[in-house]
Order: structure tokens, then C-alpha cells, then sequence
């Protein structure tokens, strides 16, 4: 049969070991018709084809962002701009607020996203006061890039009930003064206390949220992602009437809170693996702790200069082991979040009472971000075959604030791509937008490099070479959601879902991975973005 369209003339790396290198290939409606030598391959030219000359240029597989949070990436694309790479000082985020305060209606809120209170000139977090001085009496909030902590202004915390006497709730604290009154930060579950009374974005507005995030996306060349957060119907209704409607810009795979979707599902008989290659269900999820960067994370050991913080855990032990014995028990796959080594730690020995009390044949659990290790908690990994889906990102955008929150005998095992996938351990790329930003060519250079933002190495031993980090972002992306027949390397009959490249990554230096740009991006065989 004709193809639909050939693509010739350049370096197609298909991520497949057994065939890693071609000349062409062709696809035929959604899927991969042949790839091969040109020759081969222009013989299937039809009167109808459409060839596309690479020029000699690189065709590889769509990238896969396999944890991030999509419908809030785009809506805060539509937020005030408080990340390190476009702010310097608290004094410059306050100067945003105060735009946009001036900007908006009456009694609207004000938000932004992306402070980090390590890569500003104050050195600090923002407070109430900060707010206060240019929203006024108005509700705002401003979120650390973490996600985990949050600034609050006096006005919200009024609406939310928060005084000096109100308690931290489980999972969470919220800061006080030297006079004991809350300051406005509020870490883990006690944003919580202020988020309910933020408007809910609608399901309208979670589509077109969904719309902004993939369009920006496909521009970086990656075709799909996996949100890590499904909290609501009108979350998960806002992926299936895209899907219906033609319009879903990516390839989805959901993680299904425990706490708010795993009575309803399972009630249902809906579990890992219900949908189709446009839209899936996925893991049942928890959060355990917070962040390294935040000093949220939980931790074995206390933070440096700080002798009574061990981090935030959210679940006790036994709440844990039930969470995941009753999704188990519904034939889920399962996954945490877990950055400090305690939470860790708590994750598998809670995955492996489930484990044995309902095995899985193919379970493929995963922890996500994964990031300070230990050898024992590697070794348990490798024991029940767990997945790890790490950030690579997180080392260029957060590992200089790493730097100064832990040991380097610590940043040895943090975020351990080298040792992970030494072990025969699956590790999975993705950026966890917008805690980073999601252009996944930085994660990939770190991946490789174990380069901060400030030109440091964090765990420089860690570091995988340039095939593996592409694996990381491809194959085993699709390994992690139990597609990895349907996508993630260039091979017939596969989805075409393709990306070509301005250059080639295996023939540049390493250090400048990040300057990779995506030329043009297919999926199922339709072009959906030229640059």
C-alpha cells in the first residue's frame, strides 16, 4: 500500500535496540508503515504521498513527559510569573502582584506561580506582609515552584479562618512570627486551608487549560504525558469529552488519587489500563512528603541548621498500608510520591505488604520523583521490580538549593539514574510542570550532565549517557504505562508519533543538549506543529 507520508534524506534514531539507526521511514494513517533504507522506503511512494525532506536532520520517536500536571501548567501560564527565570527578587514578584492587582476586578484573587525563596535576593520566603503591601485587602497567593509551600495574604487567611491559634492540620504546618502570628507560609496539606476557597477552575476551563498546556507542549516535541493528580470528575470528564471531541492535544495516562477517586472506580470495576491509546487510566497515587528544595521532604535525618526538621510525612504507616492493600485489591497499579528517603522507605514497605497480600504477574509500581536514596532502599527496589520516575530537570532548575540542603555523601544516591538503571531498575524521564518547566531537552542535558543552574554537578556519578536519557524520555516512558508495544520507538506498526530534530544530540556536546529545538512534531501520523 502507498504511504501516507515518507520521511527521507536525514538520521532517523528509533530508539530500538535491535534497529537502532535508518535512513526513512513511512507511516500509513496513524501508524508506522516501514522504516528502512531510503530505497526501500521510496518505493512506497504513491501518487498521493507526502515526503518530507529531512535535509539531514534527526527523526526519533515523540518524547513522553511521564509525571506532570497539566492542567496546571496551563493555567498558570495564564498566572503572574514568579519563577527564577524571569524574577530575581521578591521586591520584582511583589511589582507583578502589584500589576495585576491593578489589572483585575474587585475582590478578584490574585495568584502566581514559580517563587523560589532560594534563588532570590532576599533569601527568604515572601510573607503576608509583602502581599499585603501591593494586593492590599484582597486575596492572593503565591506558590512556590515545589507546589508544596504557599504564601497566603492577610485577606486569605482571614477568609480561610487562619489565626495564631489555629492548629497545623495532619501533613502539614503553617509558619508563625517571633509574636507567634502566622506569617503567610503555609507548607503541604495546610495550603489546603486556603485553596478551598479559591474558585474551582470549571470543567470549561480545565479543558482549555488542557488545550494551552498540549499546544505548548507538541511545540517541545513531546507527544505524551502522564497527569500525576486526578483529583475530580470534572478532571478526568474534561480528558474524555477532549478525547470525543478529537481535540485531546496528547496522549494521556492518569494517576487516580487514592483518598478522592479509588471508591468510585473501584466500585465500578474501572482499574490500570481502562481506556484506549488516546486516553488511559492509570496508577491509584498517594503524596507522602513534600520537596528537598523546600526542606519538606521526609527525611531519615534532620536538615542542616535545622536539628527538629525531619521533613513533612502526610500518611502514618498504617494509613498507608491500607491505601495501597484496598488498590491492590482492585487490581490497580500503584504509585507514590516520595522524595525524602524516609517517605521512601514508608512507600515500599507499604507497596510490598500489598504486594504479597495481592499479587500482581506485571506490576510495574512506581515511585515517583524517587529522590534521595539509599543503597537498601535501592536494593528493596530491585527486589519488587519497582519503577522509578524521576526528574531529571529538578538537578538543573533545584539542585543548587539541594546543594545546600543536603551532604554530598547524600547527592551521591539523589536522583540515581546511574545506579538505577545499573540495577536493572526502570527509570523514567519527566519534569513534574509546572514544579519545572517542562521543556524536557533541559532534563535530558541533566540527565547527562548533572548540571545545576549555577554550573555546579550534583552526583556527578550519576550521570547516563546520551541513549540512555532519550530512553528514559521514550521507551521506557511507554514501559511505565504498559504501552511500550503501541509507542516509544520507531517501529512498524507502531503509533506514528515522531519528532524531527534541528540537530543531531548524539553529535553535539553534552553541555548543550539544551539547545535542542524540535523542527516538527507528528502524531498518529498528523503533523501538529512546524516550527
Amino acid at each position: 500500500m502507498p504511504a501516507d507520508v515518507i520521511f527521507t534524506n536525514g538520521t532517523i534514531y528509533t530508539i530500538d535496540r535491535a534497529n537502532p539507526r535508518a535512513e526513512a521511514m513511512a507511516t500509513f494513517r496513524d501508524r508506522i508503515l516501514a522504516v528502512g533504507s531510503a530505497d526501500d522506503i521510496n518505493a512506497l511512494k504513491g501518487p498521493e504521498t507526502k515526503v518530507i525532506d529531512l535535509g539531514g536532520r534527526v527523526l526519533m520517536p515523540g518524547l513522553n513527559d511521564n509525571h506532570c500536571h497539566p492542567p496546571m501548567y496551563g493555567a498558570n501560564l495564564q498566572l503572574v510569573d514568579a519563577t527564577a527565570q524571569s524574577v530575581s527578587s521578591i521586591a520584582e514578584i511583589m511589582e507583578r502582584f502589584g500589576a495585576a492587582a491593578a489589572d483585575a476586578a474587585p475582590n478578584t484573587w490574585i495568584r502566581g506561580w514559580g517563587y523560589d525563596d532560594t534563588r532570590v535576593a532576599e533569601m527568604r520566603h515572601p510573607t503576608r506582609h509583602d502581599l499585603d503591601a501591593v494586593v492590599g485587602d484582597r486575596p492572593a497567593y503565591l506558590t512556590r515552584t515545589c507546589g508544596h509551600i504557599g504564601v497566603a495574604s492577610s485577606a486569605a487567611l482571614r477568609l480561610a479562618g487562619i489565626t495564631r491559634d489555629t492548629p497545623n492540620p495532619q501533613g502539614g504546618e503553617i509558619d508563625h512570627d517571633a509574636d507567634g502570628e502566622p506569617t503567610g507560609v503555609l507548607r503541604e496539606t495546610a495550603q489546603g486551608l486556603v485553596r478551598e476557597h479559591i474558585p474551582t477552575p470549571t470543567k470549561d476551563d480545565i479543558k482549555r487549560n488542557l488545550i494551552v498546556a498540549g499546544k505548548k507542549y507538541l511545540s517541545m516535541g513531546i507527544t505524551s504525558w502522564a497527569d500525576a493528580s486526578i483529583r475530580t470528575s470534572d478532571e478526568l470528564m474534561a480528558y474524555q469529552e477532549l478525547r470525543e471531541a478529537g481535540e485531546l492535544p496528547m496522549r494521556t495516562y492518569t494517576m487516580m488519587l487514592i483518598d478522592d477517586t479509588l471508591d468510585a472506580l473501584s466500585a465500578l470495576g474501572i482499574k490500570t489500563g481502562f481506556g484506549d491509546e488516546w486516553l488511559r487510566i492509570g496508577p491509584a497515587k498517594v503524596f507522602q512528603d513534600g520537596s528537598g528544595g523546600g526542606r519538606t521532604a521526609a527525611m531519615s535525618i534532620p536538615y542542616p541548621d535545622e536539628p527538629d526538621n525531619y521533613g513533612i510525612q502526610v500518611y502514618t504507616q498504617a494509613e498507608l498500608d491500607d491505601r495501597f492493600m484496598r488498590a491492590a485489591a482492585a487490581g490497580f497499579q500503584c504509585c507514590a510520591h516520595a522524595i525524602g528517603d524516609r517517605a521512601i522507605e514508608m512507600i515500599i514497605d507499604a507497596m510490598e505488604k500489598a504486594l504479597k497480600a495481592h499479587p500482581q504477574e506485571d506490576a510495574r509500581w512506581r515511585i515517583e520523583h524517587c529522590g534521595m536514596m539509599r543503597d537498601d532502599l535501592l536494593d528493596r527496589m530491585v527486589e519488587l521490580k519497582l519503577i522509578a520516575v524521576p526528574q531529571p530537570s529538578f538537578i538543573h532548575y533545584l539542585g543548587d538549593s539541594y546543594i545546600r540542603n543536603f551532604s554530598r555523601q547524600w547527592l551521591e544516591l539523589a536522583y540515581p539514574s546511574r545506579d538505577w538503571l545499573d540495577r536493572g531498575i526502570l527509570a523514567i524521564g519527566s519534569s513534574d510542570a509546572p514544579v519545572t518547566p517542562a521543556e524536557p531537552w533541559v532534563g535530558i542535558r541533566a540527565a547527562v550532565t548533572r548540571l545545576t543552574l549555577d554550573g555546579d554537578k550534583m552526583g556527578p556519578e550519576q550521570g547516563v549517557n546520551v541513549a540512555e536519557a532519550l530512553e528514559m524520555y521514550t521507551i521506557n516512558g511507554a514501559r511505565g504505562s504498559f504501552e511500550e508495544a503501541i509507542k516509544g520507538t520507531l517501529v512498524p506498526g507502531k503509533l506514528a508519533d515522531a519528532i524531527v530534530l534541528d540537530r543531531d544530540p548524539f553529535a553535539i556536546e553534552p553541555d548543550q543538549l539544551h539547545e535542542v529545538q524540535v523542527d516538527l512534531t507528528m502524531s498518529g501520523g498528523n503533523v501538529v506543529f512546524e516550527r
